[in-house]
């Protein structure tokens, strides 16, 4: 199983609409919203790091509300737990 986050900067006043779509998203493991640099933290699992990309792609980044976003793989097996 792989592991990647999703970091997303997000138009204002989406937030709640963002959290109820992403939510629908079966790799969706976790959101939640953070105060910093960026609004929102994705948590994705899927079977391969090309199956990461295309959930990435295909279903979290067309979500409505996104002003920019960036997929990051996890990359040592022993934090993917």
């Amino acid at each position: 199983m792989e592991a990647g986050y999703v970091i997303l900067n997000l138009k204002p006043g989406a937030k709640k609409d963002f959290i109820a779509k992403v939510k629908n998203v079966k790799a969706a493991k976790e959101v939640k919203i953070v105060i910093g640099i960026f609004d929102a933290v994705v948590k994705i699992e899927a079977e391969t790091i090309e199956d990461l990309q295309k959930v990435y792609l295909n279903q979290i980044d067309e979500i409505e509300g996104i002003i920019n976003s960036r997929l990051h793989i996890v990359a040592c097996p022993r934090t993917r737990k």
